[in-house]
């Protein structure tokens, strides 16, 4: 839906309800949350925004037809109780790659209502908190580093990126590059972390759709700003990969 697929390009002007306490507003907004209904409609199929300091990305996909519908992300930048959002990828609209725009916001309790005005309609969309953002993978990585023949090698740090969001719950990575506005790929779903052990299950993949339903597990250890990642592929290769956090 292309009226909700500019959400999360915008600027938010945050409005905590009296229940919250707005020393900690921003930090409030982390984690991973649902649509519940666009101008008090219920969508044909998920909507899940994840954010996680200094990104957001948001998504829909429906499960049971296996089917990706589209997805966007970009760079935050909280300032006060603003969040400055820079459109990094947009699998609807590529020309609103770049662009920044204003939402307004009302969190209270596990809810959100974000009120805004796209092509000069109004629109309000309440979202449901899924969890709040928290655990040792909780953040946005970007990979810096990946096994090649045996040994680790640092990857060139140019404009592309593949960024990977971790939530409480949920995970999504996404391959783009906005310079030449080229979108390389995506995939999410739920996670699982236990004695050391990584795994995924895949909701969504804009690449392959007979992936959905998978499960991967992969083991996991985190030093610093580091997440030393390896297992194997869902090809069954081997593989060892360093995610730096942003």
């Amino acid at each position: 839906m292309k009226v909700l697929a500019v959400v999360f390009v915008l600027f938010f002007s945050l409005t905590i309800g009296a229940d919250i306490n707005e020393t900690h507003s921003m930090s409030a907004l982390e984690g991973a949350w649902e649509v519940e209904t666009q101008n008090g409609q219920a969508l044909a199929h998920r909507g899940v925004l994840l954010i996680q300091e200094p990104y957001a990305f948001y998504t829909e996909f429906d499960i049971e037809k296996k089917e990706f519908v589209g997805s966007q992300g970009g760079a935050i930048q909280i300032m006060g109780n603003k969040i400055s959002f820079t459109s990094e990828f947009n699998t609807w609209n590529t020309e609103a790659i770049g662009d920044t725009y204003d939402i307004t916001a009302s969190l209270r309790a596990n809810k959100v209502t974000f009120e805004f005005t796209v092509n000069g309609s109004d629109v309000k969309m309440v979202m449901r908190r899924i969890d709040h953002g928290q655990g040792d993978l909780a953040g946005a990585w970007r990979i810096t580093d990946r096994m090649r023949n045996g040994q680790m090698t640092a990857m060139r740090q140019g404009a592309r990126k593949t960024i990977k969001m971790i939530t409480g719950s949920r995970f999504q990575w996404a391959a783009f590059n906005p310079e030449t506005k080229q979108f390389s790929g995506t995939g999410g779903g739920t996670i699982n972390l236990k004695d050391g052990k990584y795994s995924e299950h895949i909701e969504f993949f804009s690449r392959n759709s007979d992936r959905v339903g998978a499960d991967l597990t992969f083991n996991y250890k985190v030093e610093g700003n580091k997440w030393d990642h390896s297992g194997k592929s869902s090809t069954g290769n081997p593989i060892r990969e360093i995610w730096t956090k942003q």
